[in-house]
């Protein structure tokens, strides 16, 4: 560490703040995190998980998303928490010809970028999944180095190794900032005020309205989500880990098996724009998704429902991630992104460079908040 930033903030204990917080923790910076919730409770907790780059657009976002990936296994080893990983890739197909060509296009997109998505067709996918009944089958896709992760067990693994670094965790919510000369001096939450050098900002869909207290507009909208969770059953893939059914007959759904054999599914209302009002999906839709899944993996036919998880997910107005401190208080560092899970390794690493060593990493340089001013 080359500099005096030492005392820092972090602001939100979803995956993405957790990796922020230990990578900073790890290079010996005293760090506070802090959230409303208990950790990885929020966002995080609906989310799918899908370690991927598969529909990662431009080309530059594709790559940030594939090199995150990469760093995936180190970042789990480093938390002694590998088990958290389920790798075998993900397979999806299309029913009729009409949405083939789009399978295809794609395919060809990936591969020209050396990601390696390969085409199968019927017999293929049954060799592969023996116990998937996938209906019609124009053609299929299947990313094989794409995997999934269970982000109870990489949270929690953050919090214990903060916790040997004698970080603090605290459930408390911010109310205000004070600040002077365009820096962040203290974060006042119900639970005190906090002197800081520096404060991360990765608080998920309650990123826009904390900045605003420091008078930053951070352009973002909510997509409603609600994660499906069974009871543990014995293992449904024999080679995949993630699954999505075809996009062209509906109701699409995507499924994965968690370590503990849980079941999670999306489907259904997930993904909507969120109106602002109450979060809710009803038990008709949830028997609708389930029904669906079961369709394609009879072995979840009847499988009790343990939990339905509901959430807003954050949406940067352009769909690509803000990341980087910001012109108008320039020590507080701006992180919130769709697609976190993907992205946590890579940017927990790098944006602990970027605020302990005062510098500016060139690969970010296209998500910094100047973009849309």
């Amino acid at each position: 560490m080359t500099n005096q930033t030492t005392n820092i903030v972090v602001i939100g204990a979803g995956i993405i703040g957790c990796s922020i917080a230990y990578h900073l923790a790890k290079q010996g910076a005293n760090v506070t995190l802090l959230d409303t919730q208990e950790p990885g409770q929020s966002t995080t907790a609906v989310s799918f998980a899908w370690i991927n780059g598969r529909d990662k657009n431009p080309r530059n976002y594709h790559d940030l998303n594939r090199q995150s990936l990469e760093q995936w296994s180190r970042f789990a080893r480093q938390l002694d928490a590998e088990s958290a990983l389920t790798w075998g890739g993900e397979l999806r197909w299309a029913a009729y010809e009409d949405a083939a060509e789009e399978i295809v296009q794609r395919v060809r997109t990936l591969q020209s970028w050396g990601y390696p998505i390969y085409l199968l067709n019927a017999d293929d996918v049954n060799q592969l999944e023996p116990r998937l009944t996938p209906g019609e089958v124009a053609v299929a896709s299947y990313t094989e180095i794409d995997g999934h992760v269970d982000t109870n067990i990489i949270v929690n693994a953050c919090i214990q190794n903060l916790e040997q670094h004698n970080a603090t965790v605290y459930k408390t919510q911010v109310t205000g900032f004070a600040h002077a000369n365009h820096k962040i001096q203290s974060v006042i939450t119900t639970a005190g005020e906090i002197a800081c050098d520096a404060v991360v900002l990765a608080a998920g869909p309650d990123t826009a309205d904390i900045a605003h207290m420091a008078n930053i507009h951070v352009p973002l909208y909510d997509t409603f989500g609600c994660s499906i969770i069974t009871e543990p059953v014995p293992p449904i893939f024999q080679h995949v880990s993630v699954m999505h059914s075809p996009r062209d007959t509906p109701p699409q759904t995507n499924f994965r098996q968690l370590p503990n054999g849980s079941v999670m599914m999306h489907g259904g209302a997930h993904g909507r724009v969120f109106d602002g009002g109450s979060l809710g999906q009803n038990d008709k839709e949830i028997q609708t998704v389930q029904e669906a899944v079961a369709q394609y993996m009879p072995a979840l036919e009847g499988v009790p429902i343990q939990e339905v998880r509901k959430g807003r997910r954050p949406i940067p107005k352009d769909g690509l991630p803000i990341l980087g401190f910001t012109k108008q208080m320039t020590n507080l560092y701006l992180s919130v992104m769709h697609s976190g899970v993907t992205l946590a390794p890579l940017v927990g690493e790098s944006a602990s460079i970027e605020i302990l060593e005062q510098t500016h990493i060139d690969y970010l340089e296209p998500y910094r908040l100047s973009r849309f001013e």
